[in-house]
């Protein structure tokens, strides 16, 4: 039954393929104006990260002079020392766990919600989909103290279920408007031919559109994971010391009871950037891949 299946996907491939043309993408332009625009939205992007290598290289008192200076005079690296002796690695193990899990339940969700708004036919269609994306019109502000009352219901606050609970919800309108792309992008002549040839939608699902739409659900995942991991609001309210994430930690491991050294500050920021940047890099391909999803006109 399994070499059948296979068998029945690899025929659908192969028989829209051969009349099925993707669109090309189109030519890069050639006018310096808009690379120079660019160049001058890289800066603006990268200058905070460029200042606060600066400012971790700097003594505790360059960073509180008037005025402020921005290069160092003389460059150490006592900061950074001082930001990896804190509990830095068990912060970095909470947000580790923490936005991982909330990260593939999201993707489990979105994707499924995603899938049945792209292609099935039902009622009140737009409507729940109004509704879902309706989740990211309520700023977090407003949503901490009634998630409080419900974590605290369920007995949840000062454990990573209390974060990954409300993380899971808060990257699905997000996750559902790139998915939904990335699904209309998909020519619907697979599905088709597969369920002609013996496969079922779920069947059709799993074998032949779930593996073309990974750039998507790689894309998808990267922004929820990159979302969970920088939040700092819920992690702030919902954990205890032992439960705290990278940017509570951060801000734990930097403050004093009368003063903020500014240097370690920085320099735990970088630390927790380094692991993301290079997770980021690595999977580059497919997030440009999946962001284009939808994007390309035939």
């Amino acid at each position: 039954m399994a070499t059948m299946s296979r068998e029945a996907a690899m025929r659908a491939i192969s028989r829209v393929t051969t009349r099925f043309s993707w669109p090309s993408l189109r030519p890069l332009p050639t006018n310096p104006a808009v690379y120079i625009i660019l160049a001058v939205i890289l800066i603006v992007q990268f200058f905070p990260l460029v200042w606060a290598l600066l400012t971790s290289l700097m003594t505790q008192q360059e960073t509180t002079t008037v005025p402020a200076t921005l290069l160092p005079a003389h460059p150490v690296i006592a900061s950074y020392s001082a930001a990896l002796q804190g509990d830095i690695g068990h912060y970095f193990s909470n947000s580790s766990v923490a936005a991982t899990v909330a990260t593939l339940v999201t993707v489990a969700l979105s994707t499924l919600a995603a899938y049945a708004f792209a292609r099935l036919r039902f009622r009140f269609k737009t409507t729940l989909l109004l509704v879902v994306l309706s989740l990211s019109l309520f700023p977090p502000q407003v949503q901490i103290i009634p998630i409080y009352q419900l974590l605290l219901k369920l007995h949840l606050i000062g454990t990573l279920s209390g974060l990954i609970l409300p993380y899971s919800v808060l990257g699905l309108p997000l996750a559902v408007l790139i998915l939904i792309a990335v699904f209309q992008d998909i020519p619907v002549e697979l599905e088709e031919a597969a369920v002609v040839d013996g496969l079922s939608r779920l069947g059709a699902f799993l074998r032949i559109i779930f593996p073309v739409s990974l750039p998507g659900l790689f894309t998808a995942a990267v922004v929820v994971f990159v979302g969970d991991w920088n939040e700092y609001l819920f992690a702030l309210n919902y954990t205890t010391p032992n439960t705290y994430t990278i940017p509570v930690g951060i801000v734990t491991i930097s403050q004093t009871q009368f003063t903020t050294h500014f240097d370690i500050l920085s320099a735990a920021t970088l630390i927790s950037v380094v692991p993301l940047v290079i997770r980021i890099m690595m999977m580059e391909r497919r997030m440009v891949s999946g962001l284009t999803a939808g994007a390309l006109g035939g």
